[in-house]
């Protein structure tokens, strides 16, 4: 049975697909670890466009770090990074990403 945060996880990895940022290599999910902390981590692409990662640490608290002419195009900086307190919230924020 998955944990609350991989459930979250393969939330988001659907609405990356259903956005269409599955792009060049598609969106990959592995867990990860970095300075002691486990996590989630989800790769995501538009080609040419934009390139992100995902790290889900918890139900609240998703980390996105993104790239890309595609996130200006959204309102948002060329290169950036957004803290996000619910999967609710992160589906919302990678839909505006994703421009549609």
């Amino acid at each position: 049975m998955p944990s609350a945060r991989e459930e979250v996880a393969d939330s988001l990895v659907d609405t990356c697909v259903c956005a269409g940022l599955n792009d060049s290599y598609g969106v990959s999910k592995a867990k990860s670890e970095a300075n002691g902390k486990s996590f989630w981590m989800i790769t995501f692409a538009k080609a040419g466009m934009l390139d992100g990662v995902i790290r889900v640490y918890g139900p609240n608290f998703i980390h996105i770090h993104w790239q890309g002419a595609l996130a200006k195009a959204a309102g948002l900086p060329f290169v950036g990074t957004e803290v996000i307190k619910s999967a609710t919230l992160a589906k919302r924020f990678l839909i505006r990403l994703a421009n549609l």
